[in-house]
């Protein structure tokens, strides 16, 4: 376990990375050591982002970027079909602007260059994510430690592989989350509930975070705090959304949540979780013990909330916030039906900064980082082949098995005698 330095005040100041770095005593080659692997980091997602990818998903990326720079932000929504909250979508205008002015004047989505630069938010959120990790390991422990954690993460080739070749956006919202969380420990709740906000507007999935930040803003603040950051966080999410609603309504964006979950109305949309136990992509209305799939799901997983919230109302340490949330992630993960494959990503960087307190997480960073790899490889090279997931094969229900071991063995980490501990 990791001794905590009780006179290294962890502040958000507002001024840049480099000056952050500083208050952490860190020397000039550490610096340019956490420099280089960042940059080495960025240009191997860089080098592989060239690579095809996930078909579907480019292809509907290309037509949102196009879209929206020619029939503009507050046309978007009426003019082409997206399932995508509206802070991302700002961002695939930008890289259409780009695109269109700089590179392409012609406006070719089916060109390579542009297919990379899709991919780049991804890629940077990714990195930016990493050197979130280090400030945060930073805090608690030795500039070792946080330089490790920062490493595993921002080479971790699951991680990697989502963004840089699968083309997906989940490292974006990830990044909104760990923010939250930074800020939240460091006592700043309206700026930590304004990027939860954030967060949301990036992908549904992030809502998974809102119950447990609300406990520990109760627990820790007052509710006139707790009020102040609940307006922030509102006033936050219309006003980013507002742009894109100004012909109709901005209460449309509650129907694009809601239809974006009940669009695949199966138990597992190709993700190695507790329902692929039974196969992939069966009907969620299926009853099971007087109950169907989607209410078992939503059961559990309330009973995990519940679990996680006793054991949190038990301590007194801010940093449990961490693998709190790794752990409501994997239940997601693992507990609700209509789970694709790669809403196992918001696991990976709570868990690099919760592994650093208790170094038996680490196996189960190794460990889901294969399991998630394997899953992720094996969907995309189904899309390329157009072979099914074939429902009966033992390497399905054998890598949820490990998935469900690791997600057990991380809840009893956190519930043991070696939990955190302050000092």
């Amino acid at each position: 376990m990791v001794s905590i330095t009780q006179n290294n005040p962890f502040r958000i100041t507002g001024k840049d990375i480099k000056s952050k770095i500083d208050t952490c005593s860190i020397t000039r080659n550490q610096y340019i050591s956490i420099a280089i692997v960042l940059f080495f980091a960025f240009l191997i997602r860089m080098y592989l982002s060239q690579f095809e990818g996930h078909g579907f998903d480019i292809s509907i990326f290309r037509t949102w970027s196009r879209g929206v720079y020619l029939t503009g932000i507050s046309h978007f929504y009426q003019g082409v079909k997206s399932d995508y909250p509206p802070l991302y979508i700002y961002i695939l205008w930008a890289v259409g602007a780009f695109y269109k002015l700089f590179i392409s004047s012609s406006f070719d989505i089916h060109s390579p260059v542009f297919t990379i630069l899709l991919k780049t938010p991804a890629i940077i959120a990714d990195i930016a994510t990493a050197l979130l990790i280090f400030l945060i390991v930073r805090k608690y422990g030795s500039f070792k430690l946080a330089f490790l954690s920062m490493t595993f993460y921002a080479f971790n080739p699951a991680i990697i592989y989502n963004s840089a070749i699968w083309g997906q956006v989940d490292s974006v919202y990830t990044l909104f989350l760990m923010l939250t969380l930074m800020l939240f420990v460091s006592d700043k709740p309206m700026m930590s509930g304004v990027s939860l906000a954030l967060a949301i507007l990036t992908k549904p999935q992030s809502l998974v975070l809102v119950p447990i930040f609300a406990l520990f803003m109760i627990k820790k603040h007052s509710l006139l705090t707790l009020a102040k950051a609940a307006t922030a966080s509102c006033a936050a999410f219309v006003l980013v959304s507002l742009p894109f609603y100004l012909d109709t309504s901005i209460f449309e964006l509650f129907k694009l949540y809601f239809s974006s979950y009940s669009q695949y109305p199966y138990n597992s949309l190709n993700a190695f979780n507790i329902w692929a136990f039974g196969g992939l992509f069966q009907p969620d209305n299926t009853v099971f013990f007087f109950l169907n799939y989607r209410t078992w799901g939503y059961l559990l997983f309330s009973l995990l909330f519940i679990y996680v919230a006793y054991i949190i109302t038990q301590r007194k340490d801010d940093k449990s916030i961490y693998i709190a949330s790794a752990i409501l992630f994997f239940g997601f993960f693992m507990f609700f039906t209509r789970i694709h494959e790669r809403y196992l990503f918001s696991l990976f960087a709570p868990l690099a900064v919760a592994m650093t307190f208790d170094r038996r997480l680490s196996y189960v960073y190794v460990l889901a980082t294969i399991t998630f790899l394997f899953n992720l490889h094996f969907v995309l090279e189904e899309t390329k082949t157009g072979i099914n997931f074939p429902n009966g094969e033992f390497w399905i229900p054998f890598t949820a098995g490990i998935n469900l071991v690791l997600f057990i063995y991380t809840i009893y980490c956190f519930s043991s005698e070696n939990r955190l501990k302050e000092g």
